[in-house]
Formats: structure tokens, C-alpha cells, sequence
């Protein structure tokens, strides 16, 4: 049986009576089972450079991930500038490298308040540190959130 993957109510259609709305195919789903947010693959750094709609598309789990390694990435960036500085005063000219360290920083930067942000929206909060232990327990809670199906049981009159 087709259900909402929202209220878990039966679908004769892709509208929803309950929702008041038209499911797409991901929303519709079978025998009151909950949506599954699990993800076959983390995402690689080099997914921090998908522009803005394209990281709104993605699960929160790899939008985490993906914070994870935008952070990661503005920390080198920001070691290379230190480099620079030292290397400047020791009487090198690194005027067209700092200026491009500087701007790789502050893209860098606004691509990790991106992603905070649309986890932000998602979630209420960003988390201050995204290590393996955090991601664990995120991933179990999303594991054990799908656990329960949305299924109202028949009254039985005697």
C-alpha cells in the first residue's frame, strides 16, 4: 500500500488529503515506512564548491559532512596566509599571493557560513564541532528514527 511518507496516510494518488498536497516520488512511499535519510557514500571535499542550490538539494547528513570539510579547507587556507606573512617579512614580495590568499579565505569563509546556514534552517542550530563521534550519533538518531513505521492500528470491538 502507498502512504505519505509525512502522515503515513493511505494514497490512492500522489495527493495527499491528510498533507493538503501533491507528493513527488520520493514522498510516497509503502506501508507507512518513514523517510530514509541514510546516504550511500560521504561526500568528498570537493563537494564544498557546489554552489548554493545545489548544496540546498543534499541530505543534512552530507551537508555535516560537507561543514566538516569546509572548515577543514579555511584552516589550511588560513595556515597559507600565516606563511605569507612570515615569508613577506622576511623580504620576500608576496603581494599578488597575499591578496589571492586573501581571497581564497574569504570565499572559503562565506562557503562555511552557507552550509551553517542552511543547516541552521534545518536543524535550528549549526554545531560548533563536527567530529566522528558527532556524526555517529547523529547517524544513529536518523537510524533510529526511521525504525518506527506510521501505522494507526483498527480499533477492535468485542
Amino acid at each position: 500500500m502507498q502512504t505519505c511518507a509525512y502522515c503515513g496516510t493511505e494514497l490512492e494518488t500522489n495527493y495527499c488529503s491528510f498533507c493538503e498536497m501533491k507528493l513527488n516520488e520520493r514522498y510516497i512511499l509503502q506501508n507507512g515506512k518513514r523517510l530514509d535519510n541514510s546516504i550511500e557514500n560521504y561526500p568528498e571535499q570537493s563537494g564544498i564548491f557546489k554552489n548554493t542550490l545545489e548544496l540546498l538539494e543534499l541530505e543534512t547528513i552530507e551537508l555535516l559532512c560537507l561543514l566538516r570539510h569546509a572548515r577543514n579547507y579555511r584552516s589550511e587556507i588560513y595556515k597559507l596566509r600565516i606563511l605569507t606573512h612570515k615569508a613577506e617579512d622576511e623580504g620576500g614580495n608576496m603581494q599578488d599571493i597575499e591578496a589571492t590568499s586573501y581571497s581564497d579565505y574569504e570565499d572559503a569563509t562565506r562557503k562555511v557560513w552557507v552550509i551553517e546556514n542552511i543547516i541552521k534552517d534545518r536543524i535550528g542550530y549549526y554545531p560548533q564541532k563536527i567530529n566522528d563521534d558527532f556524526l555517529g550519533r547523529y547517524l544513529y538518531k536518523v537510524e533510529q528514527s526511521q525504525k518506527k513505521r506510521m501505522i494507526i492500528k483498527k480499533a477492535v470491538r468485542v
